[in-house]
């Protein structure tokens, strides 16, 4: 059985994952290194990776010379994240510029495909709401991912905010039946207050980083490419076994991959929205090129 498969509970330390060393096959080996280089073009990869609150945010700064978002708990953008708009390319930056802490009631929440309320339980309309309990629910919400929304999701002590103290509100206190969106979502808040949660304002600047696509890849590898033209036969050996797919090792690691890792240390990785990985070139290639550890 292979290492990866048999590392199947890893543990990711700040780097990626690979395939695996041909020829290893120890069954005392109890941890190790994966390592992994995926063919990058960063054009694509960008677009593939943001998604529509993202692209709204950073249109808006693109297009406004900046923009503020004001939210509780959720970071409307990374900072700083790479953002393609109207041919051109941006880092988009964000700033705290307010943060108000407001009363908050413990809220929970449950969802599943087919549920419906006992027989003869009122069932609000989501819209009937005041707006300070539709805010809450909304909040409270799991979000969509990959444009899928869960098939059932269970929310628990989530602190709901009320800058108004509650006032007027129909789910404090109670136990609701909500129709939100085609579900019908149980919802229970508590009757007093239960704590506080911040309320921040973001505000966001672009800096246009590349005109064009050409552009903008050259901007890439000047910031952040690792070329390994030059480097030792037993890395490039590595990182081709890796390029296809297969390249796994235990721990202590060789020479080699020691050697590779100190330094990928020093290099910087690639930036918001891509994944925490390295931009690497060699033999003619470039790749996102990716490290991780396992543990059995």
């Amino acid at each position: 059985m292979s290492l990866h498969r048999r590392g199947a509970l890893s543990i990711a330390v700040s780097l990626f994952a690979g395939g695996c060393l041909g020829g290893i096959g120890n069954d005392g080996c109890t941890n190790g290194v994966y390592v992994d280089a995926d063919a990058f073009d960063p054009v694509p990869a960008l677009d593939d990776r943001l998604g529509d609150d993202e692209r709204g945010v950073g249109a808006e700064t693109v297009e406004n010379d900046g923009t503020r978002r004001t939210t509780y708990a959720r970071l409307p953008f990374r900072d700083p994240t790479l953002f393609r708009h109207g041919g051109a390319f941006y880092r988009i930056t964000r700033e705290t510029v307010d943060t108000v802490t407001v009363p908050a009631f413990e809220l929970d929440a449950q969802w599943e495909e087919g549920q419906s309320p006992p027989a003869g339980t009122e069932v609000v309309a989501f819209a009937d709401l005041p707006e300070n309990d539709r805010r809450a629910f909304e909040l409270a919400m799991p979000e969509e991912q990959g444009g899928q929304f869960p098939e059932g999701f269970s929310v628990g002590v989530y602190p709901a905010p009320y800058p108004d103290g509650g006032e007027g509100s129909r789910l404090i206190g109670a136990t609701t039946w909500v129709e939100w969106e085609d579900r019908t979502v149980r919802v229970e808040v508590a009757g007093e207050q239960t704590g506080t949660t911040e309320r921040e304002t973001y505000a966001f600047a672009a800096e246009q980083v590349a005109a064009d696509e050409a552009g903008f890849r050259a901007f890439l590898a000047d910031a952040y490419l690792v070329d390994f033209a030059g480097a030792p036969e037993a890395q490039l050996e590595i990182l081709r076994s890796a390029r296809s797919g297969n390249y796994e090792e235990c721990l202590p690691a060789s020479d080699a991959l020691a050697a590779l890792r100190e330094r990928l240390d020093g290099e910087e990785k690639l930036p918001e929205p891509y994944p925490n990985d390295w931009y690497a070139a060699f033999e003619g290639e470039r790749s996102r090129l990716s490290v991780s550890e396992w543990v059995v």
